[in-house]
């Protein structure tokens, strides 16, 4: 089996997907997380006219050329409202942030090296760089020019320029829509009596939560029990519903009760990280259907790792996210010495803290196994060991922060 690291795998899974076409047009307030389906063209430049950058007072520059001078204030002017007179020379307006700059200002003098005389005179000094304190009309953008790409996943900066722009609906792709199973004899859904050997179901919500939480649709098909007939009933369910991708915890490893490796068509993409060591992926086709299906380990750190790092990528292309990718880390001092497996990237829990220099450095904590979600709850960050089986404190590692982890920007 040829272990991969995420780009790579990343490649493997998302090759020949097909993404969703069919479009709708929301309003921004509902758009956030969504992908934008036809790029955003400016309809208007962006400011609209030559306006303030600072308040003080609007200024011709050659007025200040010769040095200090005094000048006469022929009025203020304010943002929304038009001074609607040309500066002669040896004039100025007091002007606010945002005010359009007055016919003939070129400039903005700041308020605070301002001094009034009194008469509606100011002494200001100079000479002032041409534009100093200025916003030139269209400098932000110019009509015509994109203000956002087409398979873009829109985050609430790029709405506020959709806003600025004067836009109220954009185009975005239909919501992907992605069935959530679990697999397994022994899972319950709480508050259900717990046999022994048995377990509550977290990964589900887990990953509900999560396809939410990134603009997708997540629908509920429950927990599966251990038996290839079923399997495929809840694969017909899903195509009949209209699932665009079946994600799945659990069966995906080489026991004998791991059902979705059993079924036909199903390849599994391996990795050089631990915990997850891989996913399970197949494709179903049905006259006009497709069905992605994505196989996550079940034990619950695995399958938090697995997911955000390769699936929720992979969904998010599939979704029309042209830029969605592996996440990308930063590169941070560790607390202390740490070990892995040698040849492998073991993704370990780490807390972000300061050590006695003032450095923010990533502090792995002390309980590391694949079925402990507590790991994931008390964590801030997780820290890519490897692939040494050694590293000294204070060298720098790979980490991904989970704020950023979960957000697949």
């Amino acid at each position: 089996m040829i272990e991969s690291g995420l780009a790579e795998a990343f490649e493997r899974l998302a090759d020949g997907l097909a993404p969703v076409e069919q479009s709708q047009r929301i309003a921004l307030a509902h758009a956030r997380g969504r992908v934008l389906a036809r790029a955003l063209v400016a309809r208007r430049d962006l400011p609209s006219s030559d306006q303030a950058a600072m308040d003080g007072y609007a200024v011709r520059v050659q007025d200040l050329a010769g040095g200090p001078r005094s000048l006469k204030v022929l009025g203020r002017a304010l943002a929304g409202h038009d001074f609607g007179q040309r500066l002669a020379p040896g004039t100025c307006v007091r002007i606010m942030t945002g005010a359009s700059m007055p016919e003939g200002a070129d400039c903005v003098v700041l308020m605070e090296v301002a001094q009034e005389l009194g008469d509606d005179t100011v002494a200001l000094p100079g000479p002032i760089a041409p534009g100093a304190n200025r916003r030139v009309r269209g400098e932000h953008l110019r009509a015509g020019a994109q203000a956002l790409p087409a398979g873009r996943r829109l985050r609430a900066a790029d709405l506020a320029l959709a806003c600025a722009l004067g836009e109220v609906e954009l185009d975005v792709f239909r919501q992907l829509r992605v069935a959530i199973m679990s697999t397994g004899d022994e899972l319950r859904d709480a508050p259900a009596d717990l046999p022994p050997g048995c377990a509550f179901d977290s990964n589900r919500l887990m990953l509900q939560l999560a396809i939410g939480q990134v603009g997708l649709a997540a629908h509920d098909f429950g927990i599966c029990p251990d038996e290839p007939e079923a399997l495929q009933h809840r694969i017909d369910e899903a195509m009949g519903e209209g699932m665009d991708a079946l994600l799945i915890s659990g069966g995906a490893a080489l026991g004998d009760a791991d059902i979705v490796r059993m079924l036909g068509g199903v390849r599994f993409v391996a990795v050089r990280i631990r915990p997850g060591r891989g996913i399970a992926v197949a494709r179903v086709e049905r006259t006009d259907r497709r069905l992605l299906i994505l196989g996550l380990p079940g034990n619950a750190v695995a399958a938090y790792v697995m997911f955000h790092s390769l699936a929720l990528p992979v969904l998010l292309r599939l979704g029309g996210a042209t830029d969605a990718r592996p996440p990308e880390p930063i590169a941070m001092p560790i607390a202390c010495d740490v070990q892995a497996r040698a040849g492998r990237i073991d993704f370990q829990r780490a807390r972000l803290v300061f050590d006695k220099a003032g450095r923010r450095v990533a502090q792995p904590l002390e309980q590391q196994g694949s079925a402990m979600i507590r790991s994931v709850a008390d964590a801030h960050a997780l820290i890519a060991v490897g692939p040494a089986g050694h590293y000294r404190a204070g060298e720098l590692l790979p980490v991904y922060p989970l704020a950023s982890f979960e957000e697949a920007l």
